[in-house]
């Protein structure tokens, strides 16, 4: 950082504040800001540069030590207000500057050019700045047929850099008001000398090509009209604008700043009359749509501003850095805007490079529609919050869906797996044989009955209980097993089934991640076992927070449900309806588990949505798998029965056998650098501490289980993605092969 603006003086006098005025420049490091700043110093202003320095802070090398220069290195999107500070003017010059930049990607356009822009501008705004300043282009006229347009005619951007300029526009100009006025300066072309040099623009590209290459290329006849600026006459007029502010209009304006309109082919001519050993050559290929020319008689009557330099002055001074030895081919490389921002975007972000997004995707998001809504504020007014009709109408809704005699809606699958746990009589000194790929409330359900989990090892392809390791878990204190339909893929249900009727013991299902799934064409839920959905707002539904037993046995689920209030024999409504009896009888030490009416209400929406969002998911599933084809240290888990329907909760993907968990935590590091939000779905419940210290055996015997837990993750995955934001995975994922 330079020097700070503590010693300003005070500039309480009318002719020191019309002098010396507080600018904060952003794009300050680019082609024209590197033009203009040394200009606004020399004009005795106070400056503080704003960029990221993509081309290097060499370009404001000569004015770096000035003690009126700060210089800041930020990004405009994430401009923080203290670099404002108490300002005069504002100057937003950042932008993605011309059209092949712009189409690179155009939400990193809209994001750069549009919302960073209007930040910047209410930026300014709160910290007292009294003009802003907005860099457009003429290129928002597009074509037409005019002699010469004027700041009232219509635009028609043809490119998303030109549709970015317009709604930038109109953007900044709604921030306008009593003491603060924006100013939108549609530029022509620049052309000339800077310490940021550009080789992409019409007059600068056409003698880099004549000196270097010989020859100057022209589309078609070169007709198309251009509007043309020097770089110094741009910012000749920016320093006169912060100088003179008070002539400016006293809200909003828009002003063409061109210094001349010439065809393309007129260019041509111009450049090798000054290199006449370049040949001019016409071509058919990639013509340009562009043609207009722009009046630029406003400014000039408003201000004084009246650019002077012509497109010859530039051509010399192209020309005459070549006879200096400054232009090469390898400078005009190194100085393509396109080039450095494609590897900007290739780079990783934790490494300084572009992130693949500014707007973080979640790991998981609900969608909550005007139906749920409607459907909550319905509850909240009908004065009945707690279980009711709309918990009784969602329950029976869930039983019809997955095809069970009864359905329990609890507070979480938590709750509907203790108490399923608890009706079929685990209790003090049993054995219940589980996965240790599961969240904690699997195993810790077991462990609050005071019962033991017994952890049985992983398939290594889907995460799901081994079935042929159960068997040889089996004790005789063993009273139930209770499988995890890892991901929203069923277990091999016949198998853990047949084992445990052998053996005389019971099935609790966990299926916190699989409500319509499918195994062997029946939902799961639907065999009898007393089975627990989770409707967590991750889930593929949701009633934020909530859960469902599903069973078939009357009598246990007569008891589950007492367990799920307390133990008594009935709920709220049953005892406080108009119909409702205010007696009831205790029967059992139970929980406080029941669902609320509120929470219902959310239900009842979502679950006729669900089947089309486990299509959705099911499609992104398949552009993952797609994509990640191409990647050789990452596999998803596989499908191994595909007449199942998965019901595609999460996408979990694997590093290689071997990989280092430190490796697997700086990708998860490295993707949320990118803008990703990932998961670990789940590190081993015999590797968590109280587990591992509780039953220190495990570790030996689950080695699939552990070794995955060093190795997995979760990809971002819910239906409101879209189909680029799969792709932004992929490229976030691709910047780590790179």
């Amino acid at each position: 950082m330079a020097a700070s603006w503590g010693s300003a003086p005070d500039m309480t006098t009318a002719h020191a504040h019309s002098l010396h005025r507080r600018v904060v420049v952003t794009g300050a490091g680019g082609y024209l800001g590197s033009v203009l700043v040394p200009k606004l110093l020399a004009a005795g202003h106070y400056v503080t540069a704003v960029d990221t320095f993509y081309f290097g802070r060499q370009t404001l090398k000569e004015s770096e030590d000035h003690p009126r220069l700060r210089v800041v290195v930020q990004d405009v999107r994430s401009l923080s207000p203290d670099v404002a500070g108490v300002i005069d003017t504002a100057i937003c010059l950042a932008a993605l500057s011309n059209d092949p930049a712009g189409d690179i990607d155009e939400s990193w356009t809209e994001s750069i050019n549009v919302d960073a822009t209007v930040h910047f501008a209410r930026i300014a705004k709160e910290a007292g700045a009294r003009t802003f300043l907005f860099a457009s282009s003429c290129s928002v006229y597009g074509t037409s047929d005019e002699q010469s347009l004027r700041e009232d005619a219509e635009v028609r951007p043809l490119t998303a850099y030109a549709r970015s300029k317009v709604a930038a526009e109109r953007a900044v100009a709604a921030e306008s008001g009593p003491g603060f006025t924006t100013v939108s300066l549609r530029m022509g072309t620049l052309f000339g000398i800077s310490p940021r040099m550009r080789y992409d623009l019409m007059v600068n590209a056409m003698t880099a090509s004549a000196v270097l290459h010989k020859k100057v290329g022209v589309d078609g006849d070169g007709q198309q009209r251009r509007p043309l600026l020097h770089v110094a006459d741009a910012a000749d007029a920016y320093v006169r604008l912060v100088t003179d502010a008070e002539r400016l209009p006293k809200t909003s304006a828009v002003y063409n700043l061109v210094s001349v309109n010439a065809s393309v082919r007129d260019v041509a001519e111009e450049v090798v009359a000054a290199v006449p050993e370049a040949d001019l050559a016409t071509t058919a290929k990639g013509l340009d749509a562009r043609d207009y020319a722009a009046d630029p008689s406003a400014l000039g009557r408003d201000t004084g501003i009246t650019p002077h330099r012509k497109p010859a002055d530039g051509i010399r001074e192209v020309r005459d850095s070549a006879v200096a030895g400054r232009l090469t081919p390898e400078e005009v490389e190194s100085a393509s805007t396109v080039r450095t921002l494609l590897e900007q975007a290739k780079r990783p972000a934790a490494h300084g490079g572009e992130p693949v997004r500014r707007d973080f995707l979640p790991l998981a998001k609900a969608d909550i529609g005007p139906e749920e809504e409607a459907e909550v504020l319905d509850t909240l007014r009908s004065g009945w919050l707690t279980t009711g009709p709309k918990t009784a109408r969602f329950e029976s809704m869930v039983a019809e869906y997955v095809g069970s005699r009864h359905a329990i809606a609890t507070n979480s699958c938590t709750g509907a797996l203790h108490v399923a746990l608890a009706a079929i009589g685990v209790s003090t000194g049993d054995e219940v044989i589980t996965t240790p790929i599961s969240w904690p409330s699997t195993a810790n359900v077991i462990w609050h009955l005071g019962a033991r989990p017994v952890f049985v090892d992983v398939e290594p392809g889907t995460l799901n209980i081994d079935a042929a390791l159960i068997e040889g878990a089996i004790t005789p204190r063993t009273k139930a097993i209770m499988p995890v339909h890892m991901a929203g893929q069923a277990c091999d249900m016949e198998a853990i089934e047949s084992i445990a009727a052998r053996h005389g013991l019971a099935v609790v299902e966990d299926a916190a991640h699989a409500i319509g799934a499918t195994h062997r064409g029946t939902r799961i839920g639907s065999r009898g076992n007393p089975t627990a959905f989770s409707f967590y707002p991750t889930k593929n539904m949701t009633t934020a927070e909530g859960g469902m037993l599903v069973l078939d046995d009357d009598e246990l689920a007569r008891t589950a449900r007492m367990l799920t209030l307390h133990g008594i024999s009935s709920d709220a409504w049953k005892r406080n309806s108009a119909t409702g009896s205010p007696h009831w009888q205790l029967h059992m030490p139970g929980f406080k588990y029941n669902m609320t009416d509120v929470q219902a209400a959310l239900g009842l929406h979502q679950l006729p949505k669900l089947d089309g969002y486990i299509d959705r998911r099911q499609h992104l599933s398949t552009l993952y798998s797609a994509g990640l084809s191409g990647l050789d240290r990452l596999t998803p888990l596989e499908t191994i029965r595909p007449d199942d329907r998965h019901a595609r909760h999460l996408f979990i993907v694997a590093l290689a056998e071997g990989t280092p968990e430190t490796e697997r935590d700086r990708l998860l590091a490295h993707l949320r650098s990118e803008g990703i939000g990932t998961g670990v779905h789940f590190r081993g419940m015999h590797l968590q501490p109280f587990y591992r210290d509780s039953l220190p055996h495990a570790y030996r015997d689950l080695p699939v289980a552990t070794s995955l837990s060093q190795r997995i993750l979760s990809l971002p995955l819910f239906p409101t993605m879209n189909d680029r934001d799969v792709e932004d995975v992929l490229d976030a994922l691709r910047k780590t092969e790179a």
